[in-house]
Formats: C-alpha cells, sequence, structure tokens
C-alpha cells in the first residue's frame, strides 16, 4: 500500500481574504457590543425574553454548523492530497447541505416565534434578536452560494482534469469557518446568556 501523495506547498490565502474576514469580525463585534450595552440597562427584559427562545433549537443549529465546518475544513485537507478532489468535493457538498439544514431550523424557530406574536417590535431584546441571527442568517446565504461554487467548480476541474482555483476554495472556506465564528458568539449571547 502507497502512502498518500500530498502537495508539497500548503493551500494560499490571499491577503484580501482576511480583510474581509476580519472586517465582517469587526462589524459582528461592534454590534454585539451594542446588545450588551443595551443589555446592561435592562437585563431582566432581556432575560425574560431570552428565556422565551428555544435552546433546544439554538444548540442544534450550533451543531450543524460545528458539522459544516468540520466538513469544510476536512475538503481543504483532502485537497492537500493529489488524489483528493472526489472527497473534497463530497465534503463541501456536505457542508453546503448542513447550511440548508440550518436555514430551514432557523426558518421554522422565525415562523414559532411570529405564530406567537413575537416580532421585531415586541421589545428591545427581539429587535437585536431578528436583527442578529437575520445579518448572521443572510451571511450564512452567501456562504451556502461560495460553498455550491466552490463544489461547482471542483466538479467541473474534476470532469477536465484542470486544476482546482485555490483562491476559490479558501475564500469560501474561511467564510464559511468566519460564520461559525460568529453563531459561537451569538448562541450564547442570545440563548444562554443570565
Amino acid at each position: 500500500m502507497s502512502p498518500v501523495q500530498t502537495r508539497t506547498r500548503p493551500l494560499p490565502i490571499e491577503s484580501g481574504i482576511w480583510v474581509v474576514v476580519f472586517g465582517e469580525l469587526s462589524v459582528f463585534t461592534l454590534f454585539f457590543s451594542v446588545f450588551l450595552y443595551y443589555r446592561a440597562l435592562s437585563p431582566e427584559l432581556f432575560q425574560a425574553s431570552s428565556a422565551t427562545l428555544s435552546q433546544g433549537l439554538g444548540a442544534l443549529n450550533t451543531i450543524i454548523l460545528l458539522t459544516s465546518s468540520w466538513f469544510v475544513a476536512s475538503a481543504v485537507s483532502a485537497l492537500q492530497q493529489v488524489s483528493g478532489r472526489e472527497r473534497a468535493l463530497r465534503y463541501f457538498v456536505c457542508a453546503f447541505m448542513c447550511g440548508a439544514v440550518f436555514v430551514l431550523v432557523k426558518i421554522f424557530e422565525y415562523g414559532s416565534a411570529l405564530g406567537d406574536g413575537v416580532n421585531v417590535l415586541t421589545d428591545e431584546f427581539f429587535m437585536f434578536y431578528f436583527m442578529l441571527t437575520g445579518i448572521h442568517l443572510m451571511h450564512l446565504l452567501v456562504g451556502m452560494i461560495l460553498l455550491g461554487a466552490t463544489a461547482l467548480h471542483l466538479r467541473g476541474a474534476l470532469a477536465t482534469g484542470s486544476t482546482t482555483s485555490d483562491t476559490l476554495v479558501g475564500f469560501s472556506s474561511c467564510f464559511w469557518h468566519m460564520l461559525d465564528i460568529v453563531w459561537i458568539v451569538l448562541f450564547p449571547l442570545l440563548y444562554l446568556l443570565q
């Protein structure tokens, strides 16, 4: 059995990717800071409103995003092997599917809240809840487009035998991991903070 052949160089990450990722993280950090400021002004209101959220659905979405990030990391690792492009394609498709499940869970959660008469005008907590999770959801949809484009690119590269775009793989992977980091902060802030 021959050892797995690996690439001689790591997957390059363009500096522009880091500008986008750190810019997005900076904006979310500002949002989190404003949320915490308003929470400090009305802790009872924020705690009571937070208690109405489903921690189970929030935890489920956390597990889904962590799993999707594992798939993305596995895809990047597979691309380091000369014969790993088919595996990488499967991993990117699985990450995309995890993103789709996250969206479905979030739609169900929004629908449940709206059905109970809870909306962005209910109180300050729910204004932040819908704003923060909505902005994250929009970013997640962009991330899914990037994952889908990466999967299609890999499928095309496999079909034609052409090389893989390291820039596309690097950007979609870093962007997706950034979304995971943001959710890991959002989940305790919105669902768990007492």
